[in-house]
């Protein structure tokens, strides 16, 4: 029976906060590949894309908060057994973006319309102790993991344009240049959430799973000052996690520091400012250093997040009085001429009901944006509505249909320019009408 002179619930929060998204990602990763995976979209073996060909119906529930802007194509890339090659076709001047998360979340590498240009593209992802030597027109991508997720994402404008995307994907493609070395896996449930799996798990079958995973997968070179504080609970990476060292009572004290940050995960208020009524997050995502709390955070409302540089996603939280949002009422969000929101690709608002789950409505609407057919004020300004009866003909274009009960908004802004970056614009309050 190990006594430690440290306080274990304190080291156990500081574990479980920092171990979180590995956690994830290896649930996550393992379910998506899984052997019979391949039935769900975007789902299926490693070294592989996999496809969403056109958006999400009324009743999809694998994902909350989906978009209504792109379609992803998903990758897990296995370098175990060597580097891959990734092939990406010219996109005839089509947004587009190919992040790469490493097993900790953080994104790497992100080819795409923003970073590299439109045309065609060839890249070798490789470990650092990879051989690319022999590997000719490819621009070389060191993964600090060996297991990687590319999370695709096409501008998609509406389902007229789903044969061109759906084209542009079909040129997408990986070729493993050796065999990888995963062995078999523990199978996860292809059916439950990820999040629901990990948050799920005792503080002893968590830090289990997660001393298998540092097996495989390294830790990042800054991590040496938590890595040192969490050895004093047996996380050492390459070796097992021993429950049997520590007494009952400290397993209680060990679950409770567990239990302690999770909680703190979830209160994701700190992530980001609010202004108008909207919680505005253009810092800690995609890169995260040492935050592990801003990871987990992000891991927990967002896993997969893209930098800001390439989009953001101020969430609505209230009306314009401070009110909670509801389909009982009708709103509207009014942008004053020169005031859309600033970008260099295209924007959105998307309804979803207070699950983050889109709700069937008589115009088949979830999202509004750029890329409608808008009618803007004679001074060059615009109203949406957001209500559940149709505001009529004159107004049905600008109308966003919402939900009976409590409701959720988003709005997206795909590479947000430098005001929306900073904060020098905020989106505007949205006002009960």
């Amino acid at each position: 029976m190990t006594r430690l002179s440290d306080d274990l619930a304190s080291l156990s929060a500081d574990a479980y906060t920092y171990l979180y998204s590995l956690v994830t990602m290896d649930v996550s990763r393992r379910q998506q590949t899984a052997p019979g995976a391949s039935d769900r979209p975007g789902f299926g073996p490693a070294n592989q894309f996999h496809h969403l060909s056109e958006f999400p119906s009324a009743d999809f529930r694998a994902v909350v908060r989906p978009n209504f802007d792109t379609l992803y194509s998903s990758a897990w890339l296995d370098l175990t057994g060597g580097p891959v090659i990734i092939e990406i076709p010219d996109s005839q001047d089509r947004y587009y973006m190919m992040p790469m998360l490493d097993m900790w979340t953080d994104v790497f590498a992100s080819p795409g319309k923003r970073t590299s240009g439109t045309g065609p593209q060839r890249y070798v992802v490789a470990l650092r102790e990879h051989d690319t030597s022999q590997i000719d027109d490819a621009e070389v991508i060191v993964a600090p993991t060996p297991y990687v997720w590319v999370i695709g994402r096409t501008q998609t404008n509406g389902p007229a344009d789903y044969a061109s995307v759906n084209e542009f994907q079909k040129g997408l493609s990986v070729t493993a240049l050796g065999s990888p070395t995963t062995s078999s896996e523990e199978p996860v449930d292809p059916t439950a959430e990820p999040l629901r799996i990990v948050n799920a798990m005792s503080a002893v079958e968590f830090f289990t799973r997660a001393a298998e995973v540092l097996r495989v997968v390294p830790p990042h070179a800054t991590d040496n000052s938590v890595l040192m504080r969490i050895a004093g609970l047996g996380l050492v990476p390459g070796r097992s996690f021993d429950a049997s060292r520590f007494g009952s009572d400290e397993i209680a004290e060990i679950e409770r520091g567990a239990k302690s940050a999770l909680a703190s995960i979830g209160d994701v208020m700190r992530l980001g400012t609010v202004a108008n009524g909207w919680e505005v997050v253009t810092k800690s995502i995609g890169v995260y250093g040492n935050d592990y709390l801003a990871r987990s955070q992000v891991t927990l409302v967002g896993l997969g997040a893209n930098p800001p540089e390439d989009a953001i996603y101020p969430l609505l939280l209230t009306d314009s009085d401070g009110q909670p949002l509801s389909g009982e009422h009708d709103y509207r969000l009014h942008f004053a001429a020169g005031e859309l929101p600033p970008v260099d690709a295209f924007w959105s608002v998307t309804m979803y009901d207070a699950e983050g789950y889109q709700v069937g409505n008589e115009i088949d609407r979830f999202a509004i944006g750029d890329r409608d057919n808008l009618r803007f004020n004679a001074d060059g300004s615009l109203d949406l509505y957001l209500q559940h009866v149709n505001p009529g003909p004159e107004l049905v274009d600008n109308w966003l249909p919402t939900p009976r009960g409590p409701l959720g908004v988003t709005l997206r802004l795909y590479a947000p320019q430098r005001a929306a970056l900073t904060g020098a614009w905020t989106p505007p309050p949205v006002r009960r009408v």
